[in-house]
């Protein structure tokens, strides 16, 4: 099972039924891969500036199916269907999935929280002062993803935002007034691919993932 398959799955069994994908590397493949996939409707949108560019750019490229509800997932993740559908009882505007660790590491992509709000979110967060760790799924509603695509409009024009994190208009978005809640998993609900041995760690632990989607599903 590939990692794109298992987050189909998921998604599925978590009850949505719309994904749009944006490719770039190796896109035929990824193609060639869903031709076949019915559990979900899948529309791959083609970013032809992935070589240049962030994953700021490729949500950009996504912005018009940001008109209803929406969630934002990084393609590197694997994850316990329970994690989305926990997620998708949220009716805040903006709400960011988040884990709770011991310790955090100069990669994590940490969090700051005051209250129940996220106020910081990057990788340059000093671990030390850390609440948690952003795990690359957000949903939107209301005017939260009116608020999304606008800031995404705003920031794609300038260069130096080519090349960020999308994460990087969720802070302007923080810093604009706009509020950011959590929804908090388990670390070992979910795992994300950065480097060999996390490829290592999924690949001895994706039949757990898909286990749980099962039991799920079953209910």
């Amino acid at each position: 099972m590939t990692v794109i398959e298992s987050q189909l799955e998921n998604i599925a069994t978590a009850g949505v039924r719309d994904v749009t994908i944006v490719a770039g590397y190796k896109a035929e493949q990824i193609e060639a891969k869903l031709a076949s996939v019915d559990s979900v409707n899948v529309d791959i949108v083609y970013n032809p500036f992935f070589e240049e560019s962030n994953n700021l750019v490729s949500a950009w490229f996504a912005r018009e199916r940001m008109r209803d509800d929406f969630v934002l997932l990084n393609g590197d993740d694997v994850f316990e269907a329970e994690v989305l559908a926990g997620l998708l009882e949220s009716r805040r505007d903006i709400t960011m999935v988040i884990d709770r660790k011991p310790r955090y590491d100069e990669d994590d992509m940490k969090v700051r929280m005051e209250d129940d709000r996220v106020v910081e979110v990057s990788k340059v967060v000093d671990p030390e002062r850390a609440d948690g760790e952003s795990i690359g799924m957000i949903l939107f509603r209301r005017r939260g993803r009116e608020a999304m695509r606008h800031v995404l409009d705003r920031m794609v024009r300038y260069p130096h935002y080519r090349k960020v994190f999308y994460l990087q208009a969720i802070q302007k978005l923080i810093d604009e007034g706009i509020p950011v809640h959590v929804h908090e998993c388990r670390p070992d609900q979910w795992a994300e691919i950065d480097f060999h041995p996390d490829l290592s760690f999924i690949r001895e632990n994706i039949a757990r993932f898909s286990d749980v989607v099962s039991t799920w599903s079953e209910r």
